[in-house]
């Protein structure tokens, strides 16, 4: 406040013995000195990562963390029928479509910001029929340009351009984190289906080892060998094989369906192309897939949502200064350059005519209490904006620890497993042969039957888990973002 009195007070004095150009040049002069501060977002930013750990905690695997590595990761997988898959979802993909909207509604608002800024020329035309004191009756035609420019003298105009840049970014990143999740859903659909087979696989096998039981049960029943119990018993066991077996191919139609609506395949078409994938990766070829060893700090750069974090804050920071900018004056100024011709009475005049002016020094004096709160509302989303940007830093740390521990974990699972399997499959085969020499009962087989199953599909399970915690750890990874070429693979 304390300049608007100095400019009110040397304004007066000026009026009386200056010319109003003179009185205009002092009163820019002194309203310079009260510019508004520099964005803090910088600082902001240095200050946030600075705070984040200076290693990793979880194991790492290893990798380096590198973007060009995690956009051809993918490949890796040497699967077309995913690749395909994944093209097909992409392009039908409604939060793509909607964040690809986003990016194009973002780079009209920074072309409408860039224009609003800039000096204003428009054609105008105009027609009036009318008396006069000096002319009879007549028409008069005009047509030139009209030109007007607010100018820009507290940076406002600038900063919300810098603002919409930066919501043009942040939207461009939205629609890069789009695309990688439709990615990564894609991917855990198309193997979670391919890995129910494989577990209709499981089931169906015991389904056919528990019917062989029955049949020979009920043979030796009617010979009279078996016991009417432990013939009912086997009969009831292969009944189970069989709804297991139901129950099975059920979830994985259901997952079918999905994936068909996800690509927007026909089921058929689907159905050709997953018959012609190559083999599932085992356990050894996962095992070197992806990993980080990169430093949190150069890590999360290659997020998608943290760079949306910090445009969103860079934004808002210009928010605050736009706002800030309101709040003193503004000044504008116009003109025009005509073509005139008058018509009427037996004359006909045609002459040019231009004008400078005015030139419109205003202050807004009544309302500054909801610019001023509008100022306040800036600052507070601009302190919103850094929470939030802090806390996607740390969450994005902690995604990255998430996948490593449950890699680690995983990794470590793998041998138990596949000892597991073995170990029961030579039990039920030991147990089976005993049983057909009588030296085994029915209990003791369906038991290590039981045991061979739970073997078998915690096997496939643990492939599944693993699938999925790769595909996890490339999302918290960015699914290769690169910060530097936000918007050039659009």
């Amino acid at each position: 406040m304390c300049c608007f009195r100095g400019l009110t007070q040397r304004t007066t004095e000026l009026r009386a013995d200056k010319p109003t150009h003179a009185v205009l040049a002092v009163a820019l002069l002194v309203l310079a000195g009260c510019a508004g501060t520099p964005a803090r977002y910088p600082q902001e930013l240095a200050a946030q990562e600075q705070a984040l750990a200076p290693r990793w905690y979880a194991p790492p695997l290893p990798h380096d963390g590198k973007t060009t590595e995690l956009t051809q990761w993918w490949q890796r997988w040497a699967d077309p029928v995913l690749a395909d898959l994944i093209a097909g979802a992409q392009e039908l993909g409604p939060s793509i479509a909607a964040a690809r909207a986003q990016v194009e509604a973002a780079r009209a608002a920074v072309a409408g910001v860039e224009v609003a800024g800039r000096p204003q020329v428009s054609a105008v035309a105009n027609a009036v029929r009318e008396p006069s004191i000096e002319l009879p009756l007549g028409t008069t035609l005009s047509a030139g340009l009209q030109a007007s420019w607010t100018v820009d003298l507290w940076g406002g105009n600038a900063a919300s351009v810098r603002a919409a840049r930066a919501d043009e970014a942040s939207a461009g990143a939205g629609w890069h984190a789009a695309r990688v999740l439709v990615a990564a859903e894609t991917a855990q659909a198309y193997y979670g289906y391919r890995l129910c087979l494989r577990q209709l696989a499981v089931v169906t096998d015991d389904r056919a080892s528990r019917e062989r039981t029955a049949r020979s049960n009920d043979i030796t029943e009617q010979a009279g060998f078996t016991a009417p119990a432990v013939a009912a018993l086997a009969r009831a066991s292969a009944a189970d094989g069989r709804n297991r077996q139901a129950q099975q191919q059920a979830v994985c139609e259901q997952q079918l369906k999905g994936l068909v609506a996800l690509t927007g395949m026909s089921e058929p078409q689907l159905r050709q192309q997953l018959s012609e994938a190559p083999p599932l990766p085992g356990h050894g070829a996962l095992q070197s897939m992806l990993s980080v060893r990169a430093l949190p700090a150069d890590v999360i750069r290659q997020r998608p949502d943290v760079y949306r974090a910090q445009q969103d804050l860079m934004a808002a920071a210009e928010g605050v200064h736009v706002s800030q900018a309101a709040l003193w004056p503004s000044l504008s100024l116009s003109g025009n350059v005509m073509r005139n011709r008058f018509s009427g009475g037996g004359t006909d005049i045609t002459l040019n005519s231009w004008s400078v002016g005015p030139f419109t020094l205003s202050l807004p004096l009544l309302g500054r209490e909801g610019l001023r709160a509008q100022a306040s509302a800036a600052e507070a989303r601009y302190e919103a904006a850094a929470r939030a940007y802090a806390a996607t830093l740390r969450q994005a740390v902690a995604e990255v620890e998430q996948s490593l521990v449950a890699q680690s974990s995983l990794a470590a699972r793998v041998e138990a497993t596949a000892t597991a399997v073995d170990g029961y499959d030579r039990s039920l085969r030991a147990t089976e042969a005993r049983y057909r020499v009588g030296l085994a009962n029915l209990n003791e087989l369906e038991e290590a039957r039981r045991l061979k199953l739970a073997a078998d599909s915690a096997s496939v399970a643990l492939l599944q888990e693993r699938i999925q915690a790769w595909i996890a750890l490339y999302v918290a990874l960015g699914g290769g973002f690169d910060p530097r070429q936000a918007l050039s693979q659009e």
